[in-house]
């Protein structure tokens, strides 16, 4: 997934916190994320079958939130195509360094 497209202020926007902050993802585990940084950390952080309940008990709501909150929709499309955790795990984690080269942060 390539950046070349986004600019600043949307790579900005999809990095910062859910406002307002009932908007954070909580994980089944009641770990609670507020932005994608957090996000990729706490998809490596559960297990999968927190994972799996995620995604197929609850009709995809890691890239509902995603898509709804954080506003990265092409993120969100290649969350629904990865079949593991540790497969979302590394997109998201990518994702967020990609976006953090956008806005020249590390």
């Amino acid at each position: 997934m390539e950046c070349t497209e986004i600019d600043h202020e949307t790579a900005e926007r999809y990095l910062a916190n859910a406002e307002p902050a009932w908007r954070s993802f909580w994980f089944h585990t009641f770990l609670m994320v507020k932005n994608l940084e957090e996000f990729a950390a706490g998809l490596a952080k559960i297990d999968d079958g927190v994972y799996d309940y995620h995604v197929q008990g609850h009709s995809q709501d890691l890239s509902r939130w995603v898509r709804e909150v954080a506003g990265d929709g092409a993120l969100a499309d290649a969350m629904e195509q990865v079949h593991t955790r540790s497969e979302a795990a590394k997109l998201v984690e990518a994702r967020v360094k990609e976006l953090k080269k956008v806005i020249g942060r590390k």
